[in-house]
C-alpha cells in the first residue's frame, strides 16, 4: 500500500514538472484565439503602419485575412502608403519588384485597388518580365502570387519598357524549369531551400488542375517533409527558425495538406509544434528562447491564418475574392510617456511581477454581443544588471522601445530607443521566499525518493526471509 502511494506521489511530481508536448493540431477555436491575440499584440505595438516589408504590408495582409483588424489600422496605413507612393511618385523601386507585388498584395487584402491607386498603376511593373526575373526567382513568385490575389489583367508595360512582357503562362514555366533534382527551390545552389520552396508551393497552388503543376508540387511537398526538423519546424542553412517554419504552414495549408498528414510528423511534433515553440505573449520570435520579432511574428501570423482558412473551409490565404470579414476588436492605446512607465513598475514592483501587465478590453463578436475578457498587454523589454552597493542591491534596468521608420528611398529600419531606470532594493525578502520555495520542492523529492528506496529495500529483506 506504501508502495502504491510512493509511487503515486512521484508520478504527480514528474507530472508537475515535466513539460507537456503541443497537440499535433489546433482545433479552429484554438487557432482563433492565438489570431486574436496576435492581432491585438500587434495592433498595440505598431500604431503607424506604413509601407514597408516590417510593420506594414504583410502585418496589414495577415490582419485583414484573418479579419481582426481595426479601422484605424487600415486608415492609417492607407494614409501613409498614399503618402509614400506619391512622394516617390509611385516609383516603388528600380530594382526590386517585389516591393510591387507585396503592395499589391496588401492592397487587394483591404479591398483597395492597386490599378488605381494615390493616382498610380502599380499593377503595371509586374508587366516587366525581364525586371521581375532580375530578381531571381523570388520576384518571379511573388509576381504571381500579386496577379493570382486579385485575378488582374496584366496591363501593358510603360513605353519606355523594350523587354518581354509578363504573362502567366511564362511565371508559372520559370518556376517549373527552377525546381531540383530533390524536388525543392532554392535562391541559389543544387539543393532544395525551405523558404523558396514554400513559396514556390504558394505561387503554384491556383494551377494545381493542370497536371504538370500538380505533379511538381507533389514532389515539392515531399521534399519539405524530409526537410522537416525532429521538433516539427524547419530550418534555413542549418539554423532553426520561425520564419522558415511559417512558410511550409503557410504552403500545406495553401494547398489543403493537413498537420496530420505523415509525412509532416516528427516524433509525435507537427509543423504547428514546430511553431508554436517560437510563440510569446501574443508574438514569435525568430529563435526559440529569443525575444519577440516583429517579422517573425507577421509571418506567423499570416501562417496561422492560411491553416485558419483552410480548416474553416475558406478560400485560401492569396484568392481575395471573398474580401474582410470582420472580427471587431478594440485595441487598448499604449501610453509609452515616462511618467507611464514609472507608474506601471511601481505598480508591478508591489505586486511582485516586474514584466507582465494586463487590463480589460472588450470584444464584439458580429456587432451584438459583447463580454469582457482579460488581455495580457505585450512585455516591455528590459535588460537588467544587478551589483551590490553596501547592504542594497542596485538593479540597473533598462526599458527597450521599438518603433518601425521608413526612409524615402523605401528601406525599413527598426529604431530602438532606451530608457535606463535604476531602482534600490533594500532587502532581498522576495528572492529568499522564491529560494526558499525550490528548497522546500527539492527536499520533498529527496524525501520522496529516500521513501521509495527504503520500501523497496525492507521489501527485498521480507522476500529474502520467506
Amino acid at each position: 500500500m506504501k508502495k502504491r502511494i510512493v509511487c503515486v506521489i512521484m508520478i504527480l511530481l514528474l507530472i508537475s514538472t515535466v513539460p507537456v508536448c503541443g497537440a499535433t493540431a489546433l482545433t479552429k477555436a484554438q487557432t482563433d484565439k492565438y489570431l486574436y491575440d496576435i492581432s491585438y499584440y500587434e495592433q498595440y505595438n505598431i500604431t503607424k503602419p506604413s509601407y514597408g516589408s516590417v510593420g506594414g504590408e504583410w502585418m496589414v495582409m495577415g490582419l485583414a485575412r484573418y479579419g481582426a483588424v481595426t479601422r484605424e489600422t487600415l486608415s492609417t496605413y492607407k494614409s501613409n502608403l498614399k503618402a509614400y507612393v506619391k512622394s516617390c511618385n509611385g516609383q516603388l523601386s528600380s530594382r526590386k519588384y517585389t516591393e510591387y507585388a507585396r503592395v499589391v498584395i496588401a492592397l487587394t487584402a483591404i479591398e483597395e485597388n492597386p490599378e488605381n491607386f494615390a493616382g498610380y498603376n502599380l499593377v503595371r511593373p509586374l508587366a516587366e518580365y525581364d525586371r521581375l526575373i532580375s530578381q531571381g526567382l523570388n520576384g518571379i513568385i511573388y509576381g504571381l502570387i500579386a496577379l493570382d490575389c486579385g485575378n488582374y489583367d496584366i496591363p501593358k508595360p510603360e513605353k519606355n519598357y523594350t523587354g518581354e512582357v509578363t504573362t502567366r503562362e511564362k511565371l508559372v514555366k520559370t518556376i517549373l524549369n527552377n525546381q531540383k533534382s530533390d524536388g525543392g527551390w532554392n535562391f541559389s545552389g543544387t539543393k532544395a531551400d525551405t523558404d523558396m520552396t514554400a513559396m514556390a508551393i504558394q505561387a503554384l497552388a491556383p494551377y494545381m488542375s493542370e497536371e504538370r503543376v500538380k505533379k511538381a508540387v507533389d514532389k515539392a511537398v515531399d521534399c519539405l517533409g524530409e526537410l522537416q526538423q525532429s521538433d516539427g519546424g524547419y530550418a534555413t542553412s542549418n539554423v532553426k527558425n520561425c520564419e522558415s517554419t511559417a512558410q511550409v504552414l503557410t504552403a500545406i495549408s495553401t494547398i489543403n495538406v493537413s498537420v496530420k498528414d505523415s509525412r509532416f510528423i516528427k516524433n509525435g511534433n507537427s509543423v504547428i509544434d514546430g511553431l508554436m515553440k517560437y510563440y510569446k505573449n501574443g508574438g514569435f520570435s525568430h529563435a526559440q528562447g529569443g525575444m519577440i520579432n516583429q517579422m517573425s511574428t507577421e509571418q506567423a501570423m499570416y501562417a496561422l491564418t492560411a491553416y485558419y482558412r483552410n480548416i474553416s473551409g475558406m478560400n485560401r490565404l492569396f484568392d481575395m475574392s471573398d474580401g474582410i470579414t470582420y472580427k471587431s476588436i478594440e485595441i487598448k492605446k499604449a501610453d509609452n510617456s515616462r511618467e507611464n512607465i514609472e507608474n506601471k513598475n511601481n505598480k508591478n514592483n508591489r505586486s511582485g511581477n516586474k514584466n507582465s501587465k494586463s487590463s480589460k478590453t472588450v470584444k464584439k463578436i458580429n456587432n451584438t454581443t459583447t463580454y469582457y475578457q482579460e488581455k495580457t498587454l505585450p512585455e516591455t523589454t528590459t535588460i537588467k544588471k544587478s551589483k551590490k552597493k553596501g547592504k542594497k542591491t542596485v538593479e540597473n534596468e533598462t526599458i527597450v522601445e521599438t518603433e518601425i521608420e521608413t526612409k524615402k528611398d523605401g528601406e525599413t529600419i527598426v529604431v530602438t530607443k532606451i530608457v535606463e531606470e535604476t531602482t534600490e532594493n533594500s532587502s532581498s525578502e522576495e528572492k529568499q521566499k522564491n529560494n526558499n520555495g525550490i528548497i522546500i520542492l527539492l527536499g520533498a523529492i529527496v524525501i520522496v525518493a529516500a521513501g521509495t528506496v527504503i520500501i523497496i529495500k525492507k521489501e527485498k529483506v521480507a522476500k529474502s526471509h520467506k
